[in-house]
This record gives C-alpha cells, structure tokens and sequence, in this order.
C-alpha cells in the first residue's frame, strides 16, 4: 500500500504567492475621487486610491487621514517637503507646486473654492504673469511660476506669488467665508 504523496510545502506556498501576485489587491480599496486643478485652472476628476496619492505626493499614510471626511481632526495646516495639506472646515485638500488635488464633493463650500481657485489663476494667467525665462548657461532649471527671494522681495503684488501662497490663500478665503456663514 502506498501512501498519498503529499504537496511539497515549497510546491503549495509557490502556489499561493503565484495566487496572490495574480491578484490586484489595490482595486477598489481606498479609492477616493479627487479633483485636481492645476495652475492654469484647469480642473478634472480623478479616481485614486490612497497609495497612488500617498507616492504621487510623497506623503505618509497619517497626512492622508488628516483629509479624511469620516474623520474628525482639528483644522490644521501642514508643510511637507513637496506638499501643503489643508484642513480647514470644508475645504480639504494638497496643494503641491503646480496642482491642488481637493477631495472631490458635492459641498457648496467646496465647489465655491474650486471656481474661485479657477478664477484667480485664470486672472492671472491672462495676465501674462508668472512665466519665466529659464536661465542659459546655468544648472539650475527655473519651473514655470517659480521666484527666486528677489523677485518675491521686490514685488509684493499678489499676482507674483508662488502658486502654491495663491492656492492656500484662496483656501483661507473659503474657510473664512464658512465661519462667517455660521455667525
């Protein structure tokens, strides 16, 4: 009588992990809607999940929760190396050097600060301001709509800030325009 032959247990584990790496295990886990408006103004939605974000913005995973709706954090703003994180009343969102990625919904406050966002760059960008030249010769590549301290120095005029002041600013203009509601 021979007895069964049993499974090398190397064999089944390959087995599982050829299993599991078949899988796409991110699929509909953590998939949030998003609108981003760059700094033209141009808007779009998109559909990400919380890892995408995280790498795409260089974030931990405990920034993102901040922006969590179902979660109740105080208002807070934070710098980060690529990104500022607002959280202020209804408006939630990344601002990073040349988009603000805002936690796509249907709130009257939040689509407010969208088409204002939109406005003010739109202005501006008709304008002409905030393109460059790029520096011949030299190592260092200016990014469109960057400044160096002379040139913020020089000019306090809000047309000349960094995208980023102009994105958070309209934001604290949301946010105050909420508070003010409630009174």
């Amino acid at each position: 009588m021979t007895s069964p032959t049993l499974p090398k247990p190397s064999s089944s584990w390959e087995r599982v992990w050829a299993l599991l790496q078949g899988m796409d295990l991110k699929v509909g886990h953590g998939m949030r809607s998003w609108t981003r408006v760059d700094s033209y103004g141009d808007s779009q939605v998109l559909e990400v999940d919380k890892f995408t974000m995280m790498e795409r913005c260089d974030l931990p995973a405990r920034d993102l929760r901040m922006l969590d709706p179902l979660l109740d954090y105080p208002p807070t703003i934070r710098c980060r190396e690529k990104a500022i994180l607002v959280n202020l009343e209804h408006t939630r969102c990344i601002i990073t050097a040349d988009e603000v990625l805002l936690l796509s919904s249907s709130d009257k406050y939040v689509l407010e600060y969208v088409q204002e966002l939109q406005r003010t760059l739109t202005m501006r960008n008709d304008m002409g301001v905030g393109d460059f030249p790029t520096p011949s010769g030299g190592d260092l590549v200016r990014r469109e709509g960057s400044m160096n301290i002379d040139d913020f120095l020089g000019n306090r005029s809000r047309d000349n800030w960094p995208f980023e002041f102009r994105a958070l600013e309209v934001g604290l203009e949301a946010a105050c325009t909420f508070l003010h509601a409630q009174v």
